[in-house]
């Protein structure tokens, strides 16, 4: 007959498996609680590299308004960021779940990414947030203090940056069956779909 294992070493194994299992507990619950800060549409996309400037015809842009906010501002400003040259691919709400944003929080792959900075020009006193997405789109959620197009948006901004080189990912734009008035996507009231959250990096733009 074997020996029988140390009774501390049966303890220090049950011990870590109770650890092992409120650690998981604790991380999922934590995973379904957590406020929804991404709100990433998937967009075909091209990816290439150029030199010299991004422009906004390079950047695809989704617009998000909020559950309680003005009716159809979302639309209103997809066409203005459409006119100013970007390819606004999504409107729509956030999740009812997720918090407000105070000020219009502008959300792309790194803070400091050309399309990024293109996009959070046309926003005075916006916020920029990093989640790390690789298609170089750029999220616009519009924030509770919004105080209208001629406070809150600068329709004269810069419609390119410069860069020595960028990796761009401009939307793969494939024609409508039948031809529509609308220069953006329509702005759904009451429809609103999570979206896997990411912890983004807060960097206040000027």
């Amino acid at each position: 007959m074997a020996a029988r294992p140390p009774f501390w070493r049966t303890a220090a194994l049950l011990t870590a498996m109770v650890l092992l299992l409120v650690l998981t507990g604790v991380l999922g619950v934590h995973a379904l609680t957590a406020p929804n800060t991404s709100n990433q549409v998937n967009t075909p996309c091209n990816t290439q590299t150029v030199t010299g400037a991004v422009q906004a015809s390079d950047v695809a842009v989704h617009v998000y308004n909020y559950q309680g906010g003005t009716v159809g501002l979302g639309k209103s400003l997809g066409d203005k960021l459409t006119a100013a040259g970007f390819n606004v691919t999504y409107i729509g709400n956030l999740p009812v779940k997720q918090d407000v944003p105070a000020s219009t929080t502008i959300i792309g792959g790194k803070a400091d990414a050309p399309e990024v900075k293109l996009v959070a020009g046309f926003f005075p006193n916006s916020v920029v947030q990093a989640d790390g997405r690789s298609d170089h789109s750029v999220d616009v959620l519009i924030g509770a203090t919004w105080a209208g197009f001629d406070a809150s948006f600068s329709a004269g901004a810069a419609s390119s940056v410069s860069v020595d080189k960028a990796t761009i990912c401009p939307p793969i734009i494939t024609a409508t069956p039948t031809p529509t008035d609308s220069t953006a996507p329509a702005d759904t009231s009451t429809d609103a779909t999570d979206a896997p959250t990411d912890t983004p990096t807060d960097t206040p733009t000027s």
